[in-house]
């Protein structure tokens, strides 16, 4: 996305909104190919005790978790359910995890997974990234506030000009 980000800024310096559009477009098409790993926001995780409930049966999270422990929770979790303990390792205090939004309903009952490295595929969560959220959070909305700042607009709108040409 940071890449993306910086030929659309270049863009933006040229003066044409139709050719940013086309950009945004374009790339919005690049983006939902993308694998879980290549959308998902970086960030590291601290504090999983304080946030796990501690049940291993069932997912129980406390309230006010943040989403990205919340999702590194939901991994170990689903790493012990499917019994991948040996192939994967669980997320632990101090690492960097990558999250991604996921689309409800799936099979995890939750809108967020963390993972380390890779996401398992065991797992058969693919089809649930929410690639608009992702896409919206990570490009769209950050862009959007500075394109507003010069009257732009992330997508083309219709005016009534275009209504009656």
């Amino acid at each position: 996305c940071r890449d993306a980000m910086k030929k659309c800024f270049k863009l933006i310096m040229s003066g044409e909104q139709e050719v940013v559009q086309k950009y945004i477009a374009d790339f919005k098409t690049e983006f939902f190919s993308l694998s879980f790993e290549d959308v998902a926001f970086p960030r590291g995780v601290s504090e999983l005790n304080k946030y796990d409930s501690g049940e291993r049966e069932q997912l129980e999270l406390v309230k006010g978790t943040p989403i990205h422990v919340r999702g590194a929770l939901v991994y170990n979790h689903l790493i012990r359910e499917h019994k991948l303990e040996k192939k994967y390792q669980t997320v632990k205090d101090g690492e960097k995890i990558k999250f991604c939004y996921m689309r409800e309903p799936n099979s995890m009952k939750q809108n967020v997974l963390s993972i380390l490295n890779v996401l398992p595929t065991e797992f058969g969560v693919e089809k649930y990234i929410d690639y608009e959220t992702q896409f919206n959070k990570s490009f769209s909305e950050p862009l959007q506030l500075i394109l507003e700042k010069i009257g732009w607009s992330v997508e083309k709108r219709a005016t009534l000009e275009d209504f009656f040409s």
